[in-house]
């Protein structure tokens, strides 16, 4: 799992670190399963939490979270979340319980939507277009 740290947690924290001030890396390691990396920045006044997951399998998991203080005012993740499974599959979705899926969450993760998968470069696109700068 070392070539994922290299060749693209890098290129990750480069873009963070164009983009935010104060950033920190919390958690970046590679296991023989898993990559991992965690960060923590600030946005213009916004608080940024990003996680990237990639498993050894070639799946990617991430969370990609915006703050005002302790609300979270957009939330973009690909995780097996209940809502998420249930607006995709409706009553079949406990069929998928495992299986990853893009979504949003906006106004402090009451409303949900699914989306199109994201990477860190769409997040910044994103938040520039929403003019959460």
């Amino acid at each position: 799992m070392a070539a994922p740290l290299t060749a693209t947690f890098d290129p990750i924290i480069a873009l963070v670190q164009a983009h935010c001030q104060n950033v920190v890396i919390v958690r970046q390691e590679a296991l023989p399963a898993v990559a991992i990396l965690e960060l923590r920045a600030d946005y213009g006044r916004y608080h940024l939490h990003l996680r990237e997951i990639w498993r050894a399998d070639g799946s990617r998991k991430y969370a990609y979270y915006v703050l005002a203080g302790t609300t979270v005012l957009v939330g973009f993740d690909n995780a097996s979340d209940p809502r998420a499974l249930s607006l995709k599959y409706g009553a079949a979705y406990g069929q998928h319980r495992l299986e990853l899926i893009p979504h949003q969450h906006k106004n402090n993760k009451h409303d949900l939507v699914l989306t199109a998968e994201m990477d860190c470069a769409a997040l910044f696109s994103w938040l520039q277009a929403n003019s959460l700068e």
